[in-house]
This record gives structure tokens, C-alpha cells and sequence, in this order.
């Protein structure tokens, strides 16, 4: 049974000439597909460009078609080729699009700033983001056996991170794990069936951030809330989130 989704979506996602853009267009794909959405890829080049800088986004943004059509031929792809901010222009962007892809590589000077793109556009989009660690990915084989990770502050309440994560894993075919992290004592683990999906509720005993990012190392995907709102768009996501985007070793979701 395939779980239902909307019949008709758009998967967005920023592309660049680096090879990693390539493995953030992969996993753009890959959702697509699962929800037999649409993807629009787009690709920004700073200031004001040349008829050659022109020509070569266009190469850019055909050979990631092929590269799409490659691995599924039932995807719809379209392309844009725009100037000025990548982060501006995404976020414009995908307020007309239903689920927004982005890479995440953050520099030395980022890294000191504690300001990427991934973090304006995390920090800013109200709808859901998928964050693609890079270099992380991909990974060694046996990725797509790997479950799908969500973060719960209570155990046992189904949070939209959790019914996000819950659909997540009917589309991949694989176990969810939902885990709760605080200190103290734990309460049992225990497994159960949700709507065809193997649910693993797990209580760990230790600091969220660091417990999600152990579960990284062994998950396709880590979901977890966008928690405050309003202000600076660093201030926008919840202490967790921030850091777990920043050190996940896995694509992060953030609902």
C-alpha cells in the first residue's frame, strides 16, 4: 500500500556547479519521486553575469535533467536559471512549493558568522526543508534499509515532526525510530505497528542534541521541529534543531 499523499506537489531545491550539489539534487529526486511530485531545480549566480556564465548554468541545469532522468524517467523536471541571492531567491521560491531542499557546507567563516544558507533559509521557511549534510553524503551501502530518526519531546505524542516521519518511512518502506532524549531515568523501550510501519519508541538518557546526532550515524533521515519563530533567522530555530542540521550526519528534515 502506498500511504497517501498529496496527488500533486513540487519538490524544490538549490543546485550549484560542485559536485555536492549533484548528491543535493540526488536526494531532492528521491522525494520527488517517492511522492510523485514534480522538481524544480534552481540555480542562482551572484551579480551580474556573462553571456558565458549564462550558457554554463544552462549546461549545469541540463546536465542535472539527465542526471534526474537517469535514475527515474518518471520525474517531471523544470529548471530556472536566476541571479542574485541563492537564499533570497529560494525562499521566494519555495513559498509556492511544497517541500524545499538545500546542502549544507559550512566554512570557516560560516562556521564563525553561525550563519549559512541552509541556516537563513531553515531559520526563515515556514514549510518543511530538507537539510543534505555535506560531506556526509552518501553513504556506504545499505542506505535505504536504514530507518528514519525523529526527535520527540514527550514519548508517546504523535508531533507533526512524528507524523511527518511516520509518512516519511510508509513512502521508504523502512522503521521508524522515535526517540526522546532528557536526563533521568528511562521508562522501557517498546516497539509497535503504526499504519504498516515497524514504530521503535526509544528514551535515551542523555542531551538531545547529542543523542540525535549518534542516531545520525545509523539513519537515512533524522526529522526533527522548528521550534521558536519571529526575529533573527538564527534565533528562528529551536536550539536543537540549529545544532543538529549543523552536526547531523545524515539529510536532516525540519517541520
Amino acid at each position: 500500500m502506498r500511504p497517501a499523499v498529496a496527488p500533486t506537489g513540487v519538490v524544490l531545491v538549490g543546485a550549484d556547479e560542485t559536485p555536492a550539489g549533484c548528491t543535493v539534487v540526488d536526494h531532492a529526486a528521491i522525494e520527488a519521486e517517492l511522492r510523485g511530485w514534480d522538481l524544480r531545480i534552481l540555480h542562482a549566480q551572484q551579480g551580474r553575469t556573462l553571456s558565458s556564465s549564462r550558457d554554463a548554468g544552462a549546461r549545469l541545469l541540463r546536465g542535472l535533467t539527465d542526471r534526474v532522468h537517469a535514475g527515474s524517467s518518471s520525474v517531471a523536471v523544470n529548471c530556472r536559471l536566476v541571479v542574485g541571492s541563492a537564499a533570497s531567491l529560494l525562499l521566494a521560491e519555495a513559498r509556492a512549493t511544497d517541500l524545499l531542499v538545500v546542502g549544507s557546507r559550512r566554512s570557516a567563516t560560516s562556521a564563525a558568522l553561525g550563519l549559512s544558507v541552509a541556516d537563513r533559509l531553515a531559520g526563515s521557511h515556514e514549510g518543511v526543508i530538507l537539510v543534505v549534510r555535506i560531506p556526509d553524503h552518501p553513504p556506504e551501502s545499505g542506505f535505504g534499509q536504514r530507518p528514519v530518526v525523529a526527535g520527540v519531546e514527550q514519548r508517546g505524542v504523535l508531533t507533526p515532526a512524528a507524523r511527518f516521519a511516520l509518512l516519511e518511512a510508509q513512502l521508504r518502506g523502512c522503521e521508524l525510530v522515535l526517540v526522546s532524549a532528557h536526563h533521568g531515568p528511562a521508562p522501557v523501550d517498546r516497539t509497535e505497528t503504526v499504519d504498516g510501519v515497524v514504530v521503535r519508541h526509544r528514551t535515551e538518557d542523555a542531551d538531545p542534541v547529542a543523542a540525535l546526532t549518534d542516531f545520525s550515524q545509523r539513519a537515512a533521515a533524522l526529522v526533527v521541529g522548528r521550534r521558536a519563530f519571529g526575529g533573527h533567522p538564527v534565533t528562528m530555530l529551536g536550539s536543537v534543531s540549529r545544532a543538529v542540521i549543523q552536526r547531523a550526519a545524515c539529510p536532516v528534515f525540519l517541520v
